[in-house]
């Protein structure tokens, strides 16, 4: 009996590690979305800003230097214009974070089935029932979860193996508790 635990413990860490991975790569994709908005709602300004103060300045001179720059600025303020009317970069964002959300959900339900596993108070056949129905949950998150890019992936790697994003030490988790509630 003892070995099914083990079984079904195995392939309920290896969903939860692959959960954790999903999670923290869905939630850096839309990190990278919000501040590409960020930067371009700030070109989108400083452009209009610029292209109004060229047209103005062309009133009172006549530098062929300061018509072109007008006109570069212009075009650049007309791309990013273009660029916010094709790529709606506030509900990528949001799609992300979205999934990264279920995600969490899905991922704490797993850490309960670990639990359950490790206690062995629920029968084997009970809590494979449960991780095959968080799997199959799982699987709708993923078919509709938009895609991601190489950069999120890495972001997602460095915050998960170099800065330890997941882990928290005892002093951490016990300045959120209640004294009766922390660990000595």
């Amino acid at each position: 009996m003892t070995q099914d635990y083990e079984l079904l413990e195995d392939s309920v860490r290896n969903t939860f590690g692959s959960i954790v991975w999903s999670h923290k790569i869905q939630e850096k994709q839309a990190d990278l979305y919000s501040n590409q908005y960020r930067w371009m709602e700030i070109a989108k300004i400083a452009t209009a800003s610029l292209t109004s103060i060229g047209i103005v300045s062309l009133i009172f001179t006549d530098y062929m230097w300061l018509k072109l720059a007008s006109a570069l600025i212009s075009f650049i303020s007309v791309f990013v214009s273009a660029f916010f009317k094709s790529f709606d970069l506030k509900t990528m964002t949001n799609s992300h974070k979205i999934t990264a959300n279920k995600l969490l959900v899905v991922r704490n339900e797993m850490k309960i089935i670990l639990l359950k596993i490790k206690l062995q108070q629920t029968e084997v056949t009970e809590l494979m029932e449960e991780y095959e129905s968080l799997v199959k949950e799982l699987g709708e998150i993923y078919e509709n979860a938009p895609n991601t890019s190489d950069i999120a992936v890495k972001k997602a790697r460095d915050a998960l193996n170099i800065t330890k994003d997941n882990n928290f030490s005892d002093n951490e988790i016990n300045s959120s508790l209640p004294e009766t509630l922390r660990r000595r």
